[in-house]
């Protein structure tokens, strides 16, 4: 749970989520008992809202874990709506194939296993919506992979930029092994706000989003 932003103020922000059906909640229970980091109930409704409102035809997600991101993004989108999706663990890879087998989603969605920069280097469609959730300290590495993959007009949508508010903080970093980490995530942050093809937010929900619109290019 984020630091940065106060537990009553979490809490809130859980408690406005709506009931979640059967699955998203085993998997919520799941992630919790063995210790697997998906994203925050509320961002998953962020998402969903993001989604409804922009309509992408194509996402890539980078960091699948069981699918939980997965799921909430295929219902926003709806059936007609393709979602790559790359987890660099197999065993995880194959847990989040049987639940979206089980939420009924499998034929829009491609599932890559394998490190996320090998993989996407490897592909050949672009995308009107990339997620990034996978290894924090490799986000500029991953942002150089996917912008020339993403669409006019199509967002970057990175979780977790605000490390439990260490990158606008860094005397509340415990531990001096992760200030790699939180200074790349600090150059992430930068280099996504002041790009020239991109108009970029902080959200800070759950533990920080940064919105990133890839600006359409006037003729």
């Amino acid at each position: 749970m984020s630091e940065f932003i106060t537990d009553w103020l979490q809490k809130f922000l859980k408690d406005t989520v709506p009931p979640r059906d059967p699955l998203l909640k085993k998997l919520e229970e799941q992630a919790a008992c063995e210790h697997i980091p998906i994203i925050y109930p509320e961002v998953g409704q962020f998402l969903y809202f993001l989604i409804r409102l922009q309509k992408p035809k194509s996402i890539l997600e980078v960091g699948t874990a069981i699918g939980y991101s997965t799921i909430w993004m295929a219902r926003a989108a709806g059936p007609e709506t393709q979602i790559k999706t790359i987890e660099i663990n197999e065993d995880r890879a194959y847990q989040a194939w049987l639940n979206f087998k089980e939420a009924g989603i499998e034929k829009q969605i491609q599932s890559i296993v394998g490190d996320a920069i090998d993989m996407i280097g490897k592909l050949d469609t672009s995308f009107d919506l990339i997620f990034l959730d996978a290894a924090k300290g490799q986000y500029l590495n991953f942002f150089k992979e996917v912008i020339d993959l993403l669409n006019p007009g199509g967002l970057i949508v990175a979780d977790n930029v605000l490390l439990n508010g260490w990158v606008a903080n860094h005397k509340l970093i415990p531990h001096r092994r992760m200030k790699t980490m939180v200074n790349r995530m600090t150059d992430y942050i930068k280099l996504v706000m002041n790009h020239p093809e991109l108009t970029s937010a902080i959200v800070p929900i759950g533990d920080g989003m940064a919105l990133s619109l890839k600006e359409v290019r006037k003729r």
